[in-house]
């Protein structure tokens, strides 16, 4: 699987040797099928040696994905029209809109949802526009309860009977992690891709490089997909590396971009200028970090735990300086998140207790989990 995400000089050479170690090639098969690179693999399959039946299976799952992939590009066109139409520039982010603008095939990705990144301005436009069409959101919150529990992660689920689910984002991350906040800037660089018989608005390469790389160390690179995904970003011809290391700094992410990178080129040989590697291997924090995710993802015995997703211990490896993870431990305290709809609804006028009841559930867990 590995070899088949590579993109270097030397991924053929690479692809031809590892088929010819393969002895189980239904383990593949679930190991593709698992990471959701399904796509890759069957690209790299040996013209014989590999059992016929896995080559449909594969092939199989291939098709299904493109099938979405045409319903999922029709849907997005069609919502990017709906916010031009109402003044809002929006852009297509993962979903099918990546499949084809950095692998070329709506056959590549398996999606759940469709991303749609809008300038912060833009938000209450853009909710209207969508609501003026059906979408709604699927939890069921109030017009000041969705305010108060979706403002401060950024984005919006919304969701019309059969579509795809949409996720509207104001924000890069949640602000908790720092870095890119308000998407203003990077949708002003967004840049054209042909989709679906239309056309939508992508990130510009180098601002897709960062998101990606984001996007994985946020997930513990649990998916191989989305190193798939950051590998082909950054390989494409072209691709200004000064300028991706540029904008990693100018958002404050260098750590967790050092780390992407050193995952990358630890598992697929990514090839990138000298320097830039040696930058990420001079940082101590990315360089464990990266050791660790192969020996995770091979479930090796004695694998350093890098703990999950989203919880203070992961997060605190990679984010970079005291200010960061002081802002991060502030802010992940006293925002108010779903759980706390979850633990104690509240009517409309009494929402503002939402904060005081976050407080509360955290504080009633640190003491759980003393006890």
């Amino acid at each position: 699987m590995l070899a088949a995400l590579r993109r270097d000089a030397g991924a053929a050479g690479a692809q031809r040797v590892a088929a010819e170690r393969v002895t189980d090639w239904d383990a593949v098969a679930r190991f593709a099928t698992g990471h959701a690179v399904e796509w890759w693999v069957v690209r790299a399959l040996p013209g014989d040696g590999a059992a016929s039946v896995v080559r449909a299976a594969l092939n199989d799952a291939v098709r299904a994905v493109a099938l979405s992939g045409m319903a999922g590009a029709r849907q997005l066109t069609v919502l990017c029209e709906v916010l031009d139409d109402a003044g809002v520039r929006a852009v297509a982010y993962k979903g099918p809109a990546l499949s084809a603008d950095v692998h070329g095939d709506l056959g590549a990705r398996r999606f759940a949802d469709l991303d749609l990144l809008i300038a912060e301005v833009d938000r209450p436009r853009a909710l209207a526009a969508l609501r003026a069409v059906g979408y709604a959101s699927p939890s069921g919150y109030t017009e000041r309860e969705e305010r108060l529990y979706s403002r401060w992660e950024g984005v919006a689920q919304l969701s019309r009977g059969n579509d795809w689910p949409v996720e509207l984002h104001w924000r890069c991350q949640a602000p908790r992690y720092g870095g890119p906040q308000d998407p203003a800037a990077v949708v002003a660089r967004a840049r054209p891709c042909a989709l679906g018989g239309g056309a939508v608005l992508v990130p510009s390469p180098e601002d897709l490089g960062v998101l990606l790389a984001l996007h994985g160390v946020k997930h513990v690179w649990k998916s191989l997909l989305w190193l798939a995904d950051f590998v082909a970003a950054v390989s494409r011809p072209g691709f200004d590396w000064p300028l991706f290391a540029a904008r990693a700094d100018e958002w404050n992410v260098r750590r967790a971009v050092h780390y992407a990178l050193l995952v990358a080129h630890e598992l697929t040989a990514l090839d990138m200028p000298p320097a830039l590697l040696a930058a990420a291997r001079a940082d101590a924090h990315a360089t464990c970090l990266a050791r660790a995710v192969p020996m995770q993802l091979s479930r090796e015995p004695g694998a350093p735990d890098l703990w999950k997703e989203s919880t203070p211990r992961y997060d605190l490896q990679w984010l970079e300086g005291t200010w960061a993870r002081a802002r991060y431990l502030a802010l992940a305290a006293a925002l108010p998140t779903p759980q706390e709809r979850k633990v104690a609804p509240l009517p409309d006028a009494l929402l503002p207790l939402a904060y005081p009841v976050r407080a509360l559930r955290l504080m009633g867990r640190a003491f759980r989990r003393r006890a």
